[in-house]
């Protein structure tokens, strides 16, 4: 399997980008809703607003879902396996 197969199959992330994750999950769906509300204040139509809304967050799917790099800046380092007698 190629590398890139392996990291999207795998989704390597630590603790840290997870949090980050989750902080961006929050702020683009938030963006995203009041973008979608204040077009649909100003265009004064519905199917706009349903539109806008699920482009933003379907943008911000793509950059939260993905295993992108920056998720894992800080990997977890396992202990070395110890053997029983």
């Amino acid at each position: 399997m190629s590398s890139i197969q392996t990291v999207l199959l795998e989704g390597p992330i630590d603790f840290v980008g997870q949090q980050l994750a989750d902080s961006i999950t929050f702020y683009l769906v938030s963006i995203a809703g009041a973008i979608a509300f204040l077009v649909g204040i100003i265009t004064g139509d519905i199917s706009l607003t349903a539109y806008t809304g699920a482009l933003l967050c379907s943008a911000g799917f793509v950059i939260v879902v993905l295993p992108w790099p920056f998720y894992n800046r800080h990997p977890l380092k396992w202990l070395a396996p110890t053997t029983q007698n």
